[in-house]
């Protein structure tokens, strides 16, 4: 959306001072909405702690009162309310008319990409994933820690044919998934999640090979789901596209 953020300075300069700072909410008055509906105002929920995957207090600081792009996402469950999306600092950006244009032709293609989209059953590997994703909502446990870890290792080369799958609202019988941790600053050696069905998983699956997403590893409502796979579709289209393909 296109807003104007009323930032309470001192308390964020307040809290970003403290080891253990309390979330802001920081009102917005909407000026325009690129993407996700129509909107005269809105809050957005934020940690006053800077940290490399979310806008920065200066970034907030230095865009208060200023016309500026803000990419939100709402989360349905748990801390409900609405946050900088996509775990960087460019959710957050100056609105001129060139990112505004650029923004609005982004969310038209998007857009095209998730309403003509279709299961490509010619993708590499999509028989063995097709297999594999049976098995999960039929099996639990370690036989079911198995199908993760198996979808794991087949690695980058299926993305798109786990993409082209994973759409998939059974429930899981195990809401546990344990990953490797191949972060660099990893304070533990496993990240366990626990998602509810089997899309939720393989959200799990596709960030731990990519890196990107991640957003239901541990469950959401049908909106977030929903949402979640519209991303990786466009995600999947923009990788055939690097490909040639």
């Amino acid at each position: 959306m296109v807003g104007k953020m009323d930032v309470p300075r001192q308390r964020l300069a307040d809290e970003a001072g403290k080891q253990s700072p309390e979330w802001l909410d920081i009102p917005i008055q909407v000026e325009s909405v690129v993407k996700g509906g129509s909107l005269s105002s809105a809050t957005v929920r934020f940690y006053p702690h800077d940290a490399g995957y979310k806008p920065s207090n200066d970034a907030v600081l230095r865009l208060a009162g200023k016309p500026a792009i803000l990419f939100l996402t709402r989360v349905d469950d748990g801390p409900v309310g609405v946050y900088f999306a996509g775990y960087t600092p460019d959710a957050l950006k100056p609105a001129t008319d060139l990112t505004v244009t650029a923004a609005r032709a982004e969310a038209s293609r998007q857009a095209q990409i998730v309403a003509s989209w279709h299961a490509d059953t010619t993708l590499a590997g999509y028989a063995e994933v097709r297999t594999l994703i049976t098995h999960l909502g039929r099996v639990s446990g370690n036989q079911q820690q198995q199908v993760f870890d198996r979808l794991v290792e087949l690695g980058e080369a299926v993305v798109p044919a786990i993409i082209a799958q994973m759409d998939d609202r059974r429930a899981l019988r195990t809401r546990e998934i344990a990953l490797v941790n191949h972060a660099s600053d990893a304070f533990e050696r496993t990240r366990h999640y626990g998602p509810e069905q089997v899309v939720d998983g393989l959200d799990a699956v596709l960030n731990q090979i990519t890196g990107q997403f991640g957003s239901i590893v541990n469950g959401g409502s049908d909106r977030q789901r929903t949402a979640t796979v519209a991303g990786w579709r466009v995600f999947a289209a923009d990788l055939a596209c690097k490909e040639g393909k």
